[in-house]
């Protein structure tokens, strides 16, 4: 019995980090991308220049935090989706609060703090339904592809730089240059992924929520043992969902590597006016 229960507490931790990590290494890397994108734009063109987008997408941001507040019953206290004017540098906040003895609402923290990738997502998803239908027919056939594949085949690696050459040569069509749509979407894009990073604050209430997930995942596997004697085979669900999440995740993280390779490249170009000017 206790080989069986030091099973089930490897395997919950297992399905804990299979469902937890690839969102928050996603986060992390999006929030690499972000930062060096706002450090090479403010080299440019002052303090400033990140409100040129914040009007876009810190809305965007906050509105995934509020959406999952209310899904979780989290009490909202104090909402700003957008302050340009904010003294301390915060373009935009949402202040809850929750029941410390309401599982449900300990776990909403994971979700609120993951909340600005979800919006951030269903935007550039949606969006392109919208203005691009034949661009998002492409990404549609593109994700089915891609979801029926595994995280631990040896050609994940392939099949990611795959779909995103895909998706980047489905956008960069030259018909779509004439299409007033497409720069409608390519302005929205790039707005909402130099936003949908996760803040420090967004990870630290993110990690608040993982104890009692693994609590529930714990419970969930130990009844499971119980009633069917027999450990539960759920890491393959889990690792089904990081496919779509990935899947989901690649427009944001295609449009925050064009963020921050035009921010490079206006950083290298005022370098070199510098120096010629010296």
């Amino acid at each position: 019995m206790i080989q069986e229960i030091g099973t089930i507490v490897q395997l919950s931790l297992l399905e804990l980090l299979a469902f937890a990590g690839p969102v928050l290494l996603i986060g992390l890397l999006l929030g690499y991308m972000e930062q060096r994108s706002n450090h090479y734009l403010q080299q440019s063109f002052g303090k400033n220049a990140i409100l040129l987008t914040a009007w876009i997408g810190v809305p965007v941001h906050e509105a995934g935090h509020l959406l999952m507040c209310w899904l979780f019953n989290h009490r909202v206290r104090k909402v700003k989706l957008l302050d340009l004017k904010a003294d301390n540098g915060t373009l935009g906040y949402v202040e809850h609060s929750y029941s410390r003895s309401s599982l449900y609402q300990n776990m909403g923290n994971f979700f609120i703090g993951i909340g600005p990738i979800l919006s951030g997502n269903i935007v550039l998803i949606g969006s392109m339904y919208i203005l691009l239908p034949e661009v998002f027919s492409s990404f549609s056939g593109q994700l089915s592809t891609f979801t029926g594949n595994s995280l631990l085949e040896p050609s994940i690696i392939t099949f990611i730089a795959g779909f995103m050459g895909e998706m980047a040569a489905s956008l960069l069509n030259p018909a779509n240059l004439a299409n007033i749509n497409f720069w409608i979407y390519i302005f929205l894009a790039l707005g909402i992924s130099a936003h949908i990073a996760l803040s420090r604050e967004d990870l630290k209430g993110t990690l608040k929520g993982l104890p009692i997930m693994f609590m529930i995942l714990l419970t969930a596997n130990f009844l499971t043992f119980i009633i069917y004697s027999d450990t539960p085979n759920a890491v393959g669900e889990i690792f089904r969902y990081n496919i779509y999440l990935l899947g989901f995740s690649i427009l944001s993280i295609l449009f925050s590597g064009i963020n921050l390779l035009l921010s490079y490249f206006a950083w290298s170009l005022g370098r070199k006016r510098r120096r010629s000017i010296f």
